[in-house]
Protein backbone atom coordinates (compact mmCIF):
# COMPACT_ATOMS: atom_id res chain seq x y z
CA UNK A 1 0.00 0.00 0.00
CA UNK A 2 1.48 3.30 -1.06
CA UNK A 3 1.89 6.04 1.54
CA UNK A 4 2.81 8.67 -1.02
CA UNK A 5 0.64 11.31 -2.63
CA UNK A 6 -2.24 12.64 -0.58
CA UNK A 7 -1.71 10.03 2.14
CA UNK A 8 1.33 12.03 3.32
CA UNK A 9 -1.03 14.56 4.94
CA UNK A 10 -1.89 12.21 7.81
CA UNK A 11 -1.52 13.56 11.32
CA UNK A 12 -1.56 12.26 14.91
CA UNK A 13 -2.93 14.61 17.59
CA UNK A 14 -1.50 14.33 21.11
CA UNK A 15 -2.08 16.12 24.40
CA UNK A 16 0.52 17.86 26.55
CA UNK A 17 1.56 14.50 28.02
CA UNK A 18 2.17 13.04 24.53
CA UNK A 19 -0.88 10.81 24.88
CA UNK A 20 -2.70 10.04 21.62
CA UNK A 21 -6.02 11.91 21.38
CA UNK A 22 -6.83 10.85 17.84
CA UNK A 23 -5.97 11.67 14.26
CA UNK A 24 -6.38 14.50 11.78
CA UNK A 25 -5.71 15.52 8.20
CA UNK A 26 -3.53 18.47 7.14
CA UNK A 27 -5.21 21.13 4.97
CA UNK A 28 -3.20 23.77 3.13
CA UNK A 29 0.10 24.55 4.81
CA UNK A 30 -1.10 25.48 8.30
CA UNK A 31 -4.36 23.77 9.27
CA UNK A 32 -5.46 20.38 10.54
CA UNK A 33 -9.04 19.06 10.38
CA UNK A 34 -10.22 16.66 13.07
CA UNK A 35 -13.15 15.69 15.30
CA UNK A 36 -14.00 17.99 18.20
CA UNK A 37 -14.67 15.20 20.65
CA UNK A 38 -11.02 14.11 20.74
CA UNK A 39 -10.07 17.63 21.92
CA UNK A 40 -12.64 17.94 24.70
CA UNK A 41 -11.05 18.32 28.13
CA UNK A 42 -11.55 15.56 30.63
CA UNK A 43 -11.83 18.08 33.46
CA UNK A 44 -13.84 21.21 34.36
CA UNK A 45 -12.98 24.33 32.27
CA UNK A 46 -10.08 26.44 33.47
CA UNK A 47 -10.62 30.13 34.36
CA UNK A 48 -11.22 32.11 31.18
CA UNK A 49 -11.70 28.98 29.08
CA UNK A 50 -14.86 28.85 26.96
CA UNK A 51 -16.80 25.79 28.15
CA UNK A 52 -16.09 22.90 25.81
CA UNK A 53 -13.71 24.85 23.57
CA UNK A 54 -10.06 24.09 24.35
CA UNK A 55 -7.89 27.17 24.73
CA UNK A 56 -4.65 25.27 25.18
CA UNK A 57 -2.30 23.96 22.52
CA UNK A 58 -2.18 20.45 21.15
CA UNK A 59 0.76 18.59 19.67
CA UNK A 60 0.36 17.57 16.01
CA UNK A 61 2.69 14.87 14.77
CA UNK A 62 2.98 15.00 10.97
CA UNK A 63 3.47 11.27 10.52
CA UNK A 64 3.07 11.34 6.74
CA UNK A 65 5.25 14.37 5.98
CA UNK A 66 8.19 14.14 8.35
CA UNK A 67 7.98 11.07 10.59
CA UNK A 68 10.22 11.12 13.62
CA UNK A 69 10.36 14.92 13.69
CA UNK A 70 9.07 16.57 16.91
CA UNK A 71 5.37 17.50 16.85
CA UNK A 72 4.15 20.98 15.93
CA UNK A 73 1.98 22.96 18.32
CA UNK A 74 -1.57 23.81 17.15
CA UNK A 75 -4.65 25.55 18.53
CA UNK A 76 -8.36 25.60 17.62
CA UNK A 77 -9.18 28.35 15.09
CA UNK A 78 -11.67 31.00 16.17
CA UNK A 79 -15.11 30.22 14.74
CA UNK A 80 -14.07 26.68 13.76
CA UNK A 81 -15.07 24.82 16.90
CA UNK A 82 -18.22 22.71 16.44
CA UNK A 83 -18.49 20.34 19.41
CA UNK A 84 -20.80 17.32 19.25
CA UNK A 85 -24.44 18.19 19.86
CA UNK A 86 -26.74 16.17 22.06
CA UNK A 87 -27.45 13.77 19.20
CA UNK A 88 -23.77 13.74 18.10
CA UNK A 89 -24.20 16.04 15.08
CA UNK A 90 -21.38 18.45 14.17
CA UNK A 91 -18.29 17.19 16.09
CA UNK A 92 -15.72 19.08 14.01
CA UNK A 93 -12.73 21.29 14.71
CA UNK A 94 -10.07 23.07 12.69
CA UNK A 95 -6.61 23.56 14.21
CA UNK A 96 -3.98 26.13 13.15
CA UNK A 97 -0.35 25.10 13.29
CA UNK A 98 2.06 27.41 15.10
CA UNK A 99 4.28 27.48 12.04
CA UNK A 100 3.54 26.93 8.34
CA UNK A 101 4.67 23.83 6.48
CA UNK A 102 7.09 24.05 3.56
CA UNK A 103 4.44 22.72 1.12
CA UNK A 104 0.70 23.04 0.59
CA UNK A 105 -1.83 20.21 0.32
CA UNK A 106 -3.93 21.90 -2.35
CA UNK A 107 -7.57 20.84 -2.76
CA UNK A 108 -7.30 17.62 -0.77
CA UNK A 109 -10.98 17.07 0.05
CA UNK A 110 -13.50 15.76 -2.47
CA UNK A 111 -17.28 15.91 -2.44
CA UNK A 112 -18.91 12.50 -2.66
CA UNK A 113 -22.07 11.35 -4.44
CA UNK A 114 -24.63 10.09 -1.92
CA UNK A 115 -25.03 6.69 -3.53
CA UNK A 116 -21.33 5.95 -4.06
CA UNK A 117 -20.12 2.56 -2.82
CA UNK A 118 -16.37 3.15 -2.73
CA UNK A 119 -13.53 1.20 -1.15
CA UNK A 120 -11.62 3.45 1.27
CA UNK A 121 -8.66 3.28 3.65
CA UNK A 122 -7.87 5.03 6.92
CA UNK A 123 -4.78 5.41 9.11
CA UNK A 124 -5.39 5.41 12.86
CA UNK A 125 -3.45 5.14 16.11
CA UNK A 126 -4.91 2.39 18.31
CA UNK A 127 -3.42 1.87 21.76
CA UNK A 128 -1.73 -1.41 20.85
CA UNK A 129 -0.07 0.12 17.74
CA UNK A 130 0.72 3.73 18.67
CA UNK A 131 2.76 4.21 15.49
CA UNK A 132 -0.43 3.71 13.46
CA UNK A 133 -2.09 1.11 11.23
CA UNK A 134 -4.11 1.14 8.02
CA UNK A 135 -7.67 -0.16 7.90
CA UNK A 136 -9.83 -0.71 4.81
CA UNK A 137 -13.61 -0.46 4.47
CA UNK A 138 -16.39 0.11 1.99
CA UNK A 139 -18.92 2.93 1.98
CA UNK A 140 -22.30 1.43 2.83
CA UNK A 141 -24.67 4.42 2.66
CA UNK A 142 -26.14 7.31 4.61
CA UNK A 143 -26.39 6.95 8.38
CA UNK A 144 -25.73 8.63 11.68
CA UNK A 145 -27.69 11.49 13.25
CA UNK A 146 -29.90 13.24 10.73
CA UNK A 147 -28.29 11.26 7.91
CA UNK A 148 -25.17 13.47 8.23
CA UNK A 149 -22.71 10.58 8.29
CA UNK A 150 -21.86 7.68 5.98
CA UNK A 151 -21.55 4.15 7.29
CA UNK A 152 -18.30 2.26 6.75
CA UNK A 153 -18.24 -1.55 6.62
CA UNK A 154 -14.75 -2.81 7.45
CA UNK A 155 -13.26 -5.83 5.75
CA UNK A 156 -13.66 -9.16 7.51
CA UNK A 157 -9.88 -9.50 7.72
CA UNK A 158 -7.42 -6.87 8.83
CA UNK A 159 -7.71 -4.02 11.34
CA UNK A 160 -11.04 -2.31 12.00
CA UNK A 161 -11.79 1.22 13.21
CA UNK A 162 -11.38 1.62 16.97
CA UNK A 163 -10.28 4.34 19.43
CA UNK A 164 -7.40 6.24 17.89
CA UNK A 165 -9.01 6.53 14.44
CA UNK A 166 -11.35 9.46 15.19
CA UNK A 167 -10.54 12.45 13.00
CA UNK A 168 -8.42 10.53 10.51
CA UNK A 169 -8.84 11.05 6.78
CA UNK A 170 -10.89 8.58 4.75
CA UNK A 171 -8.94 8.11 1.51
CA UNK A 172 -10.67 6.86 -1.63
CA UNK A 173 -8.83 3.72 -2.71
CA UNK A 174 -9.02 4.57 -6.41
CA UNK A 175 -8.37 8.31 -6.53
CA UNK A 176 -6.53 8.84 -3.19
CA UNK A 177 -8.78 11.82 -2.48
CA UNK A 178 -10.13 12.49 1.02
CA UNK A 179 -13.87 11.84 1.17
CA UNK A 180 -14.33 12.68 4.86
CA UNK A 181 -13.02 11.92 8.35
CA UNK A 182 -13.79 9.07 10.76
CA UNK A 183 -16.13 10.13 13.56
CA UNK A 184 -17.46 7.04 15.36
CA UNK A 185 -17.39 3.26 15.57
CA UNK A 186 -19.55 0.52 17.01
CA UNK A 187 -18.36 -0.22 20.54
CA UNK A 188 -16.47 -3.47 20.94
CA UNK A 189 -13.02 -4.38 19.84
CA UNK A 190 -12.80 -5.57 16.26
CA UNK A 191 -16.25 -4.25 15.31
CA UNK A 192 -16.76 -4.00 11.56
CA UNK A 193 -19.01 -0.93 11.70
CA UNK A 194 -17.91 2.70 11.82
CA UNK A 195 -18.98 6.06 10.40
CA UNK A 196 -17.41 9.04 8.70
CA UNK A 197 -18.39 12.69 8.30
CA UNK A 198 -18.43 13.34 4.53
CA UNK A 199 -16.98 16.48 2.99
CA UNK A 200 -20.41 18.03 2.32
CA UNK A 201 -21.29 17.90 6.02
CA UNK A 202 -17.87 19.27 6.95
CA UNK A 203 -18.37 22.26 4.65
CA UNK A 204 -21.74 23.01 6.21
CA UNK A 205 -20.32 23.26 9.73
CA UNK A 206 -16.91 24.65 8.77
CA UNK A 207 -17.28 26.83 5.64
CA UNK A 208 -13.59 27.75 6.06
CA UNK A 209 -12.52 24.38 4.60
CA UNK A 210 -14.22 25.09 1.28
CA UNK A 211 -10.92 26.40 -0.15
CA UNK A 212 -9.46 22.88 0.15
CA UNK A 213 -12.39 21.14 -1.54
CA UNK A 214 -12.56 19.96 -5.15
CA UNK A 215 -15.53 18.81 -7.17
CA UNK A 216 -18.82 20.53 -7.83
CA UNK A 217 -21.44 20.74 -5.15
CA UNK A 218 -24.28 18.28 -5.50
CA UNK A 219 -26.67 21.24 -5.19
CA UNK A 220 -26.17 24.50 -7.05
CA UNK A 221 -25.75 27.47 -4.73
CA UNK A 222 -28.68 29.26 -6.38
CA UNK A 223 -31.08 26.94 -4.52
CA UNK A 224 -29.74 28.24 -1.20
CA UNK A 225 -29.58 31.92 -2.20
CA UNK A 226 -31.88 34.25 -0.21
CA UNK A 227 -35.28 34.41 -1.89
CA UNK A 228 -37.00 37.08 0.17
CA UNK A 229 -40.18 36.77 2.22
CA UNK A 230 -42.03 34.29 0.00
CA UNK A 231 -44.56 31.85 1.43
CA UNK A 232 -43.93 28.15 0.85
CA UNK A 233 -46.56 25.97 -0.80
CA UNK A 234 -46.85 23.12 1.70
CA UNK A 235 -48.79 20.97 -0.76
CA UNK A 236 -45.82 21.05 -3.14
CA UNK A 237 -43.48 20.32 -0.23
CA UNK A 238 -45.45 17.16 0.59
CA UNK A 239 -45.56 16.08 -3.06
CA UNK A 240 -41.81 16.50 -3.49
CA UNK A 241 -41.10 14.81 -0.16
CA UNK A 242 -43.15 11.79 -1.26
CA UNK A 243 -41.40 11.77 -4.64
CA UNK A 244 -37.91 11.73 -3.06
CA UNK A 245 -38.67 9.59 -0.01
CA UNK A 246 -36.56 6.47 0.59
CA UNK A 247 -38.24 3.53 -1.06
CA UNK A 248 -40.31 5.68 -3.42
CA UNK A 249 -40.77 4.02 -6.83
CA UNK A 250 -38.54 5.09 -9.73
CA UNK A 251 -40.24 7.85 -11.67
CA UNK A 252 -39.82 10.95 -13.82
CA UNK A 253 -42.06 13.96 -13.26
CA UNK A 254 -42.55 17.53 -14.47
CA UNK A 255 -43.62 20.50 -12.39
CA UNK A 256 -44.13 24.12 -13.47
CA UNK A 257 -43.09 26.70 -10.88
CA UNK A 258 -42.38 30.34 -11.70
CA UNK A 259 -39.40 31.83 -9.79
CA UNK A 260 -40.64 33.80 -6.82
CA UNK A 261 -43.81 31.75 -6.49
CA UNK A 262 -44.81 29.75 -3.44
CA UNK A 263 -44.36 26.53 -5.43
CA UNK A 264 -40.80 27.46 -6.40
CA UNK A 265 -40.07 28.39 -2.79
CA UNK A 266 -41.26 24.89 -1.84
CA UNK A 267 -38.87 23.38 -4.37
CA UNK A 268 -35.94 25.36 -2.98
CA UNK A 269 -36.91 24.44 0.57
CA UNK A 270 -36.98 20.70 -0.15
CA UNK A 271 -33.71 20.77 -2.11
CA UNK A 272 -31.85 22.70 0.61
CA UNK A 273 -33.14 20.51 3.44
CA UNK A 274 -32.13 17.38 1.51
CA UNK A 275 -28.59 18.69 0.95
CA UNK A 276 -25.83 17.76 3.39
CA UNK A 277 -23.93 20.88 2.36
CA UNK A 278 -26.67 23.52 2.53
CA UNK A 279 -29.24 22.39 5.09
CA UNK A 280 -29.28 24.62 8.18
CA UNK A 281 -27.02 23.58 11.04
CA UNK A 282 -29.52 24.97 13.59
CA UNK A 283 -32.04 22.16 14.01
CA UNK A 284 -34.78 24.53 15.08
CA UNK A 285 -33.86 27.37 12.77
CA UNK A 286 -35.50 28.54 9.55
CA UNK A 287 -35.28 26.03 6.76
CA UNK A 288 -34.58 23.04 9.01
CA UNK A 289 -36.85 20.04 9.04
CA UNK A 290 -39.40 20.53 11.85
CA UNK A 291 -39.32 17.94 14.60
CA UNK A 292 -41.77 15.12 13.84
CA UNK A 293 -41.95 15.81 10.10
CA UNK A 294 -40.40 13.40 7.58
CA UNK A 295 -37.05 14.22 6.05
CA UNK A 296 -37.36 15.45 2.45
CA UNK A 297 -35.37 12.43 1.31
CA UNK A 298 -32.16 12.31 -0.68
CA UNK A 299 -31.17 14.57 -3.56
CA UNK A 300 -28.01 13.48 -5.33
CA UNK A 301 -27.84 16.30 -7.85
CA UNK A 302 -29.88 19.51 -8.12
CA UNK A 303 -28.84 21.72 -11.04
CA UNK A 304 -30.03 25.13 -12.11
CA UNK A 305 -29.77 24.65 -15.88
CA UNK A 306 -30.87 28.19 -16.80
CA UNK A 307 -28.63 29.53 -19.60
CA UNK A 308 -26.51 26.37 -19.55
CA UNK A 309 -25.59 24.39 -22.63
CA UNK A 310 -26.17 20.70 -23.18
CA UNK A 311 -22.45 20.01 -22.80
CA UNK A 312 -22.30 21.86 -19.48
CA UNK A 313 -25.24 19.99 -18.02
CA UNK A 314 -24.15 16.61 -19.40
CA UNK A 315 -20.60 17.05 -18.11
CA UNK A 316 -21.87 17.98 -14.68
CA UNK A 317 -23.97 14.82 -14.45
CA UNK A 318 -21.23 12.54 -15.84
CA UNK A 319 -18.65 14.10 -13.49
CA UNK A 320 -20.94 13.35 -10.57
CA UNK A 321 -21.38 9.76 -11.74
CA UNK A 322 -17.63 9.23 -12.18
CA UNK A 323 -16.69 10.26 -8.60
CA UNK A 324 -13.70 12.34 -9.54
CA UNK A 325 -12.31 10.17 -12.30
CA UNK A 326 -11.82 11.79 -15.70
CA UNK A 327 -15.09 11.10 -17.53
CA UNK A 328 -14.53 9.42 -20.89
CA UNK A 329 -18.14 8.58 -21.79
CA UNK A 330 -20.99 10.74 -22.96
CA UNK A 331 -24.12 10.98 -20.83
CA UNK A 332 -25.96 8.60 -23.15
CA UNK A 333 -23.16 6.02 -22.91
CA UNK A 334 -22.94 6.43 -19.14
CA UNK A 335 -26.68 5.86 -18.74
CA UNK A 336 -26.61 2.89 -21.13
CA UNK A 337 -24.47 0.89 -18.70
CA UNK A 338 -25.40 0.45 -15.06
CA UNK A 339 -26.08 3.97 -13.79
CA UNK A 340 -25.92 4.52 -10.03
CA UNK A 341 -28.92 5.28 -7.87
CA UNK A 342 -29.83 8.88 -8.55
CA UNK A 343 -32.34 11.51 -7.48
CA UNK A 344 -31.86 14.32 -10.01
CA UNK A 345 -33.49 17.76 -10.14
CA UNK A 346 -33.13 19.98 -13.22
CA UNK A 347 -34.51 23.46 -12.58
CA UNK A 348 -35.24 25.93 -15.40
CA UNK A 349 -35.28 23.43 -18.28
CA UNK A 350 -37.14 25.92 -20.47
CA UNK A 351 -34.52 28.58 -19.65
CA UNK A 352 -31.55 26.51 -20.83
CA UNK A 353 -29.38 27.76 -23.70
CA UNK A 354 -31.13 25.27 -26.01
CA UNK A 355 -34.15 23.73 -24.26
CA UNK A 356 -35.04 21.40 -27.14
CA UNK A 357 -31.50 20.01 -27.31
CA UNK A 358 -31.43 19.62 -23.53
CA UNK A 359 -34.60 17.58 -23.64
CA UNK A 360 -33.31 15.41 -26.49
CA UNK A 361 -29.74 14.88 -25.28
CA UNK A 362 -30.05 15.00 -21.49
CA UNK A 363 -33.63 14.26 -20.48
CA UNK A 364 -34.23 11.44 -22.97
CA UNK A 365 -31.28 9.15 -22.04
CA UNK A 366 -32.05 9.54 -18.34
CA UNK A 367 -35.81 9.04 -18.69
CA UNK A 368 -35.20 5.90 -20.77
CA UNK A 369 -33.32 4.30 -17.85
CA UNK A 370 -35.69 5.16 -15.00
CA UNK A 371 -37.70 1.92 -15.10
CA UNK A 372 -36.29 -0.87 -12.98
CA UNK A 373 -33.56 1.31 -11.46
CA UNK A 374 -33.31 3.48 -8.38
CA UNK A 375 -33.62 6.71 -10.37
CA UNK A 376 -35.98 9.64 -9.89
CA UNK A 377 -35.91 12.60 -12.29
CA UNK A 378 -37.66 15.90 -11.57
CA UNK A 379 -37.89 18.45 -14.40
CA UNK A 380 -38.79 21.98 -13.36
CA UNK A 381 -40.17 24.44 -15.93
CA UNK A 382 -40.84 28.12 -15.30
CA UNK A 383 -43.39 28.76 -18.08
CA UNK A 384 -46.36 26.49 -18.73
CA UNK A 385 -46.47 27.71 -22.36
CA UNK A 386 -42.85 26.85 -23.17
CA UNK A 387 -42.55 24.69 -26.34
CA UNK A 388 -39.93 22.56 -24.64
CA UNK A 389 -42.48 21.62 -21.97
CA UNK A 390 -44.48 19.69 -24.56
CA UNK A 391 -41.33 18.04 -25.89
CA UNK A 392 -40.26 16.99 -22.40
CA UNK A 393 -43.73 15.66 -21.59
CA UNK A 394 -43.67 13.58 -24.78
CA UNK A 395 -40.23 12.19 -23.89
CA UNK A 396 -41.42 11.13 -20.45
CA UNK A 397 -44.55 9.64 -21.99
CA UNK A 398 -42.46 7.70 -24.51
CA UNK A 399 -40.29 6.37 -21.70
CA UNK A 400 -43.38 5.32 -19.76
CA UNK A 401 -44.88 3.54 -22.78
CA UNK A 402 -41.55 1.73 -23.19
CA UNK A 403 -41.81 0.74 -19.53
CA UNK A 404 -45.27 -0.68 -20.21
CA UNK A 405 -43.97 -2.62 -23.21
CA UNK A 406 -41.13 -4.13 -21.18
CA UNK A 407 -43.40 -4.93 -18.23
CA UNK A 408 -46.05 -6.58 -20.40
CA UNK A 409 -43.44 -8.60 -22.29
CA UNK A 410 -42.03 -9.81 -18.98
CA UNK A 411 -45.52 -10.73 -17.81
CA UNK A 412 -46.22 -12.67 -21.01
CA UNK A 413 -43.03 -14.68 -20.55
CA UNK A 414 -43.86 -15.37 -16.94
CA UNK A 415 -47.42 -16.33 -17.90
CA UNK A 416 -46.10 -18.95 -20.33
CA UNK A 417 -43.95 -20.41 -17.57
CA UNK A 418 -46.69 -20.42 -14.93
CA UNK A 419 -49.47 -21.66 -17.23
CA UNK A 420 -47.41 -24.78 -17.97
CA UNK A 421 -47.31 -25.56 -14.25
CA UNK A 422 -50.51 -24.21 -12.70
CA UNK A 423 -54.16 -23.90 -13.72
CA UNK A 424 -56.32 -22.03 -14.16
CA UNK A 425 -54.27 -18.97 -15.16
CA UNK A 426 -55.85 -15.89 -16.67
CA UNK A 427 -54.09 -14.60 -19.79
CA UNK A 428 -52.56 -11.12 -19.29
CA UNK A 429 -53.94 -8.06 -21.07
CA UNK A 430 -51.93 -5.99 -23.54
CA UNK A 431 -52.27 -2.20 -23.43
CA UNK A 432 -49.01 -1.14 -25.04
CA UNK A 433 -50.14 -1.21 -28.71
CA UNK A 434 -52.96 1.24 -28.03
CA UNK A 435 -50.67 3.49 -25.99
CA UNK A 436 -48.07 3.47 -28.75
CA UNK A 437 -50.65 4.52 -31.32
CA UNK A 438 -51.77 7.37 -29.07
CA UNK A 439 -48.18 8.46 -28.53
CA UNK A 440 -47.60 8.51 -32.28
CA UNK A 441 -50.66 10.68 -32.77
CA UNK A 442 -49.54 13.11 -30.06
CA UNK A 443 -46.08 13.40 -31.59
CA UNK A 444 -47.59 14.12 -34.99
CA UNK A 445 -49.78 16.81 -33.44
CA UNK A 446 -46.73 18.39 -31.79
CA UNK A 447 -45.07 18.77 -35.18
CA UNK A 448 -48.12 20.64 -36.48
CA UNK A 449 -49.21 22.71 -33.48
CA UNK A 450 -52.70 24.08 -33.55
CA UNK A 451 -55.05 25.84 -31.18
CA UNK A 452 -55.74 22.73 -29.10
CA UNK A 453 -53.24 22.36 -26.22
CA UNK A 454 -51.47 19.01 -26.19
CA UNK A 455 -50.51 18.81 -22.53
CA UNK A 456 -53.96 17.59 -21.35
CA UNK A 457 -53.86 14.81 -23.94
CA UNK A 458 -50.31 13.88 -22.97
CA UNK A 459 -51.26 13.81 -19.31
CA UNK A 460 -54.30 11.65 -20.06
CA UNK A 461 -52.17 9.17 -21.98
CA UNK A 462 -49.62 9.20 -19.16
CA UNK A 463 -52.33 8.25 -16.67
CA UNK A 464 -53.43 5.40 -18.97
CA UNK A 465 -49.83 4.22 -19.16
CA UNK A 466 -49.52 4.39 -15.38
CA UNK A 467 -52.63 2.25 -15.00
CA UNK A 468 -51.33 -0.23 -17.58
CA UNK A 469 -48.00 -0.44 -15.76
CA UNK A 470 -49.77 -0.99 -12.44
CA UNK A 471 -51.92 -3.69 -14.06
CA UNK A 472 -48.85 -5.47 -15.44
CA UNK A 473 -47.17 -5.40 -12.05
CA UNK A 474 -50.33 -6.66 -10.38
CA UNK A 475 -50.59 -9.49 -12.91
CA UNK A 476 -46.99 -10.42 -12.22
CA UNK A 477 -47.71 -10.55 -8.50
CA UNK A 478 -50.75 -12.76 -9.14
CA UNK A 479 -48.70 -15.17 -11.24
CA UNK A 480 -46.09 -15.44 -8.52
CA UNK A 481 -48.86 -15.98 -5.97
CA UNK A 482 -50.12 -18.97 -7.97
CA UNK A 483 -46.67 -20.57 -7.93
CA UNK A 484 -46.38 -19.82 -4.22
CA UNK A 485 -49.73 -21.51 -3.57
CA UNK A 486 -48.65 -24.59 -5.53
CA UNK A 487 -45.41 -24.73 -3.53
CA UNK A 488 -47.32 -24.40 -0.26
CA UNK A 489 -49.53 -27.34 -1.25
CA UNK A 490 -46.44 -29.37 -2.11
CA UNK A 491 -44.92 -28.54 1.27
CA UNK A 492 -48.14 -29.44 3.06
CA UNK A 493 -48.34 -32.78 1.25
CA UNK A 494 -44.77 -33.71 2.09
CA UNK A 495 -45.24 -32.50 5.65
CA UNK A 496 -48.29 -34.69 6.15
CA UNK A 497 -46.43 -37.67 4.71
CA UNK A 498 -43.47 -37.20 7.03
CA UNK A 499 -45.89 -37.14 9.99
CA UNK A 500 -47.61 -40.46 9.19
CA UNK A 501 -47.31 -42.79 12.23
CA UNK A 502 -44.92 -45.70 11.70
CA UNK A 503 -47.64 -48.42 11.75
CA UNK A 504 -49.46 -46.64 8.88
CA UNK A 505 -46.54 -45.98 6.54
CA UNK A 506 -47.23 -49.08 4.46
CA UNK A 507 -50.99 -48.53 4.35
CA UNK A 508 -52.10 -49.03 0.76
CA UNK A 509 -54.98 -46.58 0.88
CA UNK A 510 -52.79 -43.79 2.27
CA UNK A 511 -50.11 -44.55 -0.28
CA UNK A 512 -52.63 -44.32 -3.09
CA UNK A 513 -54.01 -41.01 -1.81
CA UNK A 514 -50.48 -39.57 -1.51
CA UNK A 515 -49.58 -40.72 -5.03
CA UNK A 516 -52.71 -39.17 -6.48
CA UNK A 517 -52.04 -35.78 -4.84
CA UNK A 518 -48.34 -35.91 -5.69
CA UNK A 519 -49.00 -36.57 -9.39
CA UNK A 520 -51.56 -33.77 -9.50
CA UNK A 521 -49.05 -31.29 -8.06
CA UNK A 522 -45.93 -32.39 -9.94
CA UNK A 523 -47.16 -33.57 -13.35
CA UNK A 524 -48.54 -31.06 -15.84
CA UNK A 525 -50.50 -27.93 -14.94
CA UNK A 526 -51.67 -28.32 -11.35
CA UNK A 527 -55.34 -27.43 -10.82
CA UNK A 528 -54.85 -25.69 -7.50
CA UNK A 529 -58.44 -26.07 -6.29
CA UNK A 530 -58.48 -29.80 -7.09
CA UNK A 531 -55.02 -30.26 -5.60
CA UNK A 532 -56.10 -28.57 -2.38
CA UNK A 533 -58.99 -31.06 -2.10
CA UNK A 534 -56.60 -33.99 -2.62
CA UNK A 535 -54.13 -32.72 -0.03
CA UNK A 536 -56.93 -32.10 2.50
CA UNK A 537 -58.37 -35.59 1.86
CA UNK A 538 -54.96 -37.16 2.40
CA UNK A 539 -54.51 -35.26 5.67
CA UNK A 540 -58.02 -36.17 6.87
CA UNK A 541 -57.47 -39.85 6.08
CA UNK A 542 -54.22 -39.85 8.04
CA UNK A 543 -56.00 -38.38 11.05
CA UNK A 544 -58.85 -40.88 10.80
CA UNK A 545 -56.59 -43.91 10.43
CA UNK A 546 -54.36 -42.73 13.26
CA UNK A 547 -57.41 -42.33 15.52
CA UNK A 548 -58.64 -45.81 14.61
CA UNK A 549 -55.23 -47.26 15.36
CA UNK A 550 -55.10 -45.51 18.74
CA UNK A 551 -58.61 -46.74 19.59
CA UNK A 552 -57.63 -50.30 18.69
CA UNK A 553 -54.56 -50.11 20.93
CA UNK A 554 -56.69 -48.86 23.80
CA UNK A 555 -59.17 -51.72 23.37
CA UNK A 556 -56.37 -54.25 23.33
CA UNK A 557 -54.91 -52.77 26.46
CA UNK A 558 -58.29 -53.08 28.22
CA UNK A 559 -58.76 -56.82 27.41
CA UNK A 560 -58.01 -59.42 30.14
CA UNK A 561 -54.48 -60.71 29.90
CA UNK A 562 -55.64 -64.31 29.48
CA UNK A 563 -57.83 -63.40 26.51
CA UNK A 564 -54.96 -61.57 24.80
CA UNK A 565 -52.72 -64.58 25.44
CA UNK A 566 -55.28 -66.93 23.94
CA UNK A 567 -55.65 -64.75 20.88
CA UNK A 568 -51.92 -64.60 20.46
CA UNK A 569 -51.85 -68.43 20.42
CA UNK A 570 -54.51 -68.57 17.67
CA UNK A 571 -52.63 -69.85 14.59
CA UNK A 572 -55.17 -68.23 12.30
CA UNK A 573 -54.43 -64.63 13.29
CA UNK A 574 -52.08 -62.52 11.15
CA UNK A 575 -51.21 -65.24 8.57
CA UNK A 576 -54.05 -64.70 6.16
CA UNK A 577 -55.94 -67.85 7.32
CA UNK A 578 -57.93 -66.30 10.16
CA UNK A 579 -60.23 -63.33 9.80
CA UNK A 580 -58.53 -62.00 6.69
CA UNK A 581 -56.92 -59.05 8.42
CA UNK A 582 -53.39 -60.11 7.56
CA UNK A 583 -53.78 -60.25 3.80
CA UNK A 584 -51.14 -57.62 3.04
CA UNK A 585 -53.54 -54.74 2.45
CA UNK A 586 -52.26 -52.70 5.36
CA UNK A 587 -51.59 -52.82 9.06
CA UNK A 588 -53.53 -55.53 10.97
CA UNK A 589 -55.55 -54.34 13.92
Amino acid sequence: MSHSGRAQWRACIRDERAGVRGAGVVLGDRHVLTCAHILLPGRPPEPGEVPGRPSRDFEVELVGIRPGVPPVRARVVDGCWKPPQDDQRADLALLRLAEPLPSDTGPLLRRLPSGARRTVRMFGFPAIVPTGVWARARLAGDGGPGGEWIQLDSESTGPAVEPGFSGTAVFDEETDQVLGIVVSYLAGRGSALSWMIPVETIIRYLPRVREWVSGDSAVDASFAAPAGPVATDETVVRQLTDFLAPGAPPDAQIIVTAPGSAAHAALRDVVVRASREFRPTDRGGPGSTPVGEPSPGRIDLALDVSSRTVDEVSSRIVNWMSVGAAPEKSLADSMAGEPPAMNLVLDGVDRAADPAALVAEVVRPIADRVAGRDIRLLLVFHDDHAPSLTNAALELLAARVADVRAAEQSVRERYAYVAARVSPVRAPSSHEPGLRLRLTALRAAAIRPGDTPLLPGIESCRRRADRALDAARQTRRQLEALLDERDRLRDRLDGYRSGVPAPLREDRDLTALYREAHEALWQGPADLAACAVLVDRYAATIRRRAAEHDEHDEQRAAEPRGQRAAESDDPGRGDGRGDGRGDGRGAAW
